[in-house]
């Protein structure tokens, strides 16, 4: 989701939840591929935030066709359609069936087309999914890379070619919806495109007129900015972003209940904000944090919402777990990239410095440039042991990655039963995390420095 500094407070890691279909058929569908498709699933949100969202996968009958049915939110709303790395939108309206065909070509491109119910609805939404895709403005890999203009000069075309798409959509309260989704997206991925650029040069997003400018536009107790990302964008940019993650940060994550509970009317968005806090919270900073401090103002801040502290205590007790010095919680089964395996333990007797990523996600790859360097650095070390452990269901992109980059140090994938286990036990909620285990297997760090950083190479050293 990646570049961290800013954006993890949106990016890499998602909360997978189930859902239970009732029996209106809500989609048909026909998928038309050659070639092998490694992903097809149906994507929305509870809420409409990123964290609530839930994925399912869909199977297809031997002609290609599958259906989709469940018990949405509320009677209109819009899903996404990811297959393998496209995503298309579509709208779907309790009792009624809307239809899609999705065809790849020989190049393995796919396009999609509408049928049954509400097709206008389900092109613009399509558009608007296309348009906003945040992987058309970021690219794992650097030679593909845009400038920080060209990326908004596409962004300004892309929002304009969606403004005259609007057109097909005759009803008043359907259009000035959809109006305000794709001004508030455009938003959002213009804030995108410069806390990336901050990442990349240092300059601070305060310092951006631009920055400046879309935050004040910004209402943070209107519903529509839930899922165009513009409350977490307009919290985030309420204090001064963390500069060191190293340090506690509780008071801060503390801070920012303490600016929602002032300025938050909304309740869905003081609900989303307050998930948000602590989803951020327990995923990047609690390891190196007074655990206890914020759970205990999180728990007395969020009694409203029991969901939440029961959802997040596992968290805590896993954290606590993971302190410096601690037995390792779970020793996870690794599988090579020749589909041997080999358990986490066989590599006792070294520092370890482990490498959780994945091909999907931006941060993660962004790493590896220093991730080699460091490898290169610790070559020939025998008390010193790197591994990059991958959390991708998609074995496939996974070894496709390693081909393209031929990594020099190992590397490992985790089955979905084996990555479930590990990032539950390891409290490990984010990507990229960095490990460091001492020769011994206990735990040095469960949240260590990240390659990029200009003392990784000191805080290995001086745990020889």
């Amino acid at each position: 989701m990646k570049k961290m500094k800013y954006s993890k407070l949106l990016v890499c890691s998602l909360l997978l939840l189930s859902h239970q279909g009732v029996n209106a058929q809500l989609l048909k569908g026909v998928l038309k591929a050659p070639q092998k498709v490694e992903t097809l699933q149906i994507a929305y949100s509870l809420n409409g935030d990123v964290l609530s969202n839930v994925y399912r996968d869909i199977t297809c009958e031997a002609d290609g066709s599958f259906t989709f049915d469940t018990q949405l939110p509320k009677p209109n709303y819009d899903v996404s359609i990811y297959v393998n790395n496209d995503i298309f939108g579509v709208h779907l309206e309790t009792g009624k069936t809307a239809q899609v065909k999705i065809e790849q070509d020989k190049e393995g491109k796919f396009q999609i087309s509408f049928g049954g119910d509400n097709q206008n609805l389900s092109k613009f939404y399509n558009a608007y999914s296309r348009a906003f895709d945040i992987m058309k403005y970021f690219s794992i890999d650097p030679k593909e890379s845009k400038t920080t203009d060209e990326y908004i000069s596409l962004l300004e075309k892309e929002y304009a070619d969606l403004k005259k798409q609007l057109k097909i959509i005759k009803d008043d309260k359907q259009h000035e919806y959809y109006a305000k989704l794709s001004d508030g997206m455009y938003k959002w991925t213009y804030i995108r495109i410069l806390m990336d650029d901050s990442e990349n040069t240092g300059k601070k997003l305060k310092e951006y007129p631009e920055y400046n400018k879309l935050i004040a536009s910004i209402d943070p107790n209107d519903t529509i900015n839930i899922p165009t990302n513009l409350t977490i964008a307009w919290l985030s940019s309420q204090q001064e972003p963390i500069t060191d993650y190293t340090a506690d940060q509780s008071d801060y994550y503390l801070e920012s209940l303490n600016v929602i509970g002032k300025q938050i009317t909304n309740p869905d968005i003081r609900f989303v904000l307050t998930n948000s806090v602590a989803y951020n919270f327990f995923s990047f900073v609690a390891q190196n944090s007074d655990v206890n401090k914020f759970w205990t103002g999180f728990k007395e801040f969020a009694k409203d919402y029991p969901q939440l502290i029961t959802s997040y205590e596992p968290q805590v007790t896993a954290l606590l777990k993971t302190k410096k010095g601690s037995e390792i919680p779970y020793i996870p089964t690794l599988t090579r990239p020749d589909g041997t395996t080999c358990s986490l333990s066989d590599l006792f007797g070294k520092l370890i410095y482990i490498d959780v990523w994945a091909t999907w996600c931006g941060p993660c790859c962004k790493e590896i440039p220093s991730l080699a360097k460091l490898a290169a650095h610790y070559q020939g070390n025998d008390k010193v042991c790197i591994i990059s452990v991958s959390v991708d269901q998609n074995q496939k992109a996974w070894l496709k990655k390693l081909d393209t980059d031929k990594p020099a140090w190992p590397q490992y994938i985790l089955s979905q039963e084996e990555q479930n286990k590990f990032m539950q036990k390891w409290a490990i909620n984010g990507i990229p995390r960095f490990i460091l285990i001492s020769k011994d297997g206990k735990i040095l760090n469960a949240d260590a420095l990240r390659p990029s950083d200009e003392k990784i190479i000191e805080t290995i050293d001086s745990n020889l």
